[in-house]
């Protein structure tokens, strides 16, 4: 199953925009596809079994490190 890094971007980036808190020890999403989303900074799993839809356009902060990451370009 592949894993993709998301990308880290600054606060000031997504000023104003819907940021979702992910919690750390849980994903923010679990599905019955075949991708993985790691956090950019610290490869949290956020995301695990999706499809690309599931991930594409969303913003999460990180539970465990609290880095803001964007969906990566794949």
């Amino acid at each position: 199953m592949p894993q993709f890094d998301m990308r880290v971007v600054p606060e000031s980036a997504v000023a104003g925009m819907d940021v979702i808190e992910h919690t750390k020890g849980a994903p923010v999403k679990e599905g019955d596809s075949n991708e993985t989303y790691r956090c950019g900074a610290c490869k949290t799993k956020l995301f695990v079994n999706v499809s690309h839809h599931d991930a594409h356009g969303l913003i999460v902060k990180c539970g465990k490190c609290g880095k803001i990451n964007v969906d990566p370009h794949h």
